[in-house]
């Protein structure tokens, strides 16, 4: 793997060579490239060919991000930016927007914990969905999605859903409870969650915004690495 370092590739590209038959290439929220490619293949190359894409991705996850520029610094919070603050416990003061808590670490129980129960009280609102539910709830900082559905009804729930808007935990919620009913994204599934939330299609559009937001927010990049 190189990382950056590789003839003509530019700062900030990540290189895999790998036996694989074509190359791939990927813009990710922050703006930095991953490149996987054949152990003989010319990336630098590659790249300035495809330099036009890559400006427009970059671009467009800039647009993205507008909203947390300049508070990557801050804590994103059930949708809003609070400051951090030393504290000896969790606690939120949204007069002063503020948070303060003991350590990195203590912040990501004392969230993990706040909002697995927020998790359960939704779930309850849904009986239609759970039926009888046997499973478990868990709060991880998962690196590519939201949530996600065990074939044994267990619920995965990413810590990253309590920086959202309530309406957006809510989706959430209301998606992953549909997977107890339907385990893929097929027709029936968006029929279930499109009759409990109608505005679906606008509320994934959202996610994809927040999702590049917290990507580029340094506190939750350390929220990531105390896991």
């Amino acid at each position: 793997m190189n990382r950056g370092r590789e003839g003509d590739v530019p700062e900030g590209t990540t290189v895999i060579r790998k036996a694989v038959r074509s190359v791939r290439l990927q813009v990710r929220p922050d703006g930095t490239l991953r490149v996987v490619a054949p152990p003989s293949f010319d990336v630098g190359g590659f790249l300035q060919r495809n330099a036009a894409w890559i400006d427009e991705r970059r671009e467009e996850f800039d647009r993205m991000a507008a909203e947390g520029r300049g508070k990557e610094d801050q804590l994103l919070l059930h949708g809003r930016f609070y400051r951090p603050v030393p504290g000896a416990r969790f606690s939120i003061d949204e007069t002063r927007e503020t948070v303060a808590f003991p350590s990195v670490s203590a912040l990501r129980r004392d969230l993990s914990g706040m909002l697995k129960e927020e998790t359960l009280v939704r779930l309850k609102t849904y009986p239609d969905l759970t039926g009888p539910w046997s499973g478990r709830i868990a709060v991880k900082l998962q690196t590519t999605r939201w949530g996600s559905c065990s074939s044994l009804g267990n619920l995965n729930i990413n810590l990253r859903a309590v920086a959202l808007p309530d309406t957006l935990r809510e989706y959430i919620v209301v998606h992953e409870a549909a997977h107890l009913r339907e385990r893929n994204h097929s027709k029936r599934f968006w029929l279930l969650v499109g009759d409990r939330y109608p505005g679906y299609r606008a509320a994934e559009s959202e996610l994809r915004r927040y999702w590049v937001i917290l990507e580029r927010n340094r506190i939750w990049g350390s929220l990531q690495d105390v896991g």
